[in-house]
């Protein structure tokens, strides 16, 4: 299966989260942060989606894990604020397998989705 990454303009970003929404909760998550600083560090490691949203508003996507059950009872927020670039690599299925965000300080976060199954979970 090819893969393909595509950049999102600005302006597609809430509707995008929008509609990726139903097929991505539940999802297994692995987050990454990456800082010329502070270097690479692994903030979420296969963590159950609950839900990923952009807020135009205040300009910052969340990405919400856990919460789901006695396996994962507490819910964790991540939020990056001020993103400059959203990339999306897709494997030509409706989900997104990476989502790949620069803030405005230059930090990047990768977010990895995996189905459970791939994991043996």
């Amino acid at each position: 299966m090819s893969t393909t990454t595509q950049e999102l303009g600005a302006d597609r970003w809430v509707e995008y989260f929008d509609s990726i929404a139903p097929s991505v909760e539940g999802l297994l998550v692995t987050i990454e942060v990456m800082s010329e600083k502070l270097g690479d560090q692994v903030d979420v490691e296969r963590l159950p989606l609950q839900a990923i949203s952009y807020d135009h508003n205040d300009n910052v996507l969340e990405v919400s894990v856990g919460g789901r059950g006695p396996r994962y009872p507490v819910l964790l927020r991540h939020f990056i604020s001020r993103p400059q670039t959203i990339s999306i690599e897709e494997s030509g299925l409706l989900t997104p397998s990476a989502i790949l965000i620069t803030d405005a300080s230059g930090v990047r976060t990768l977010i990895r989705l995996l189905e459970p199954t791939t994991l043996g979970v």
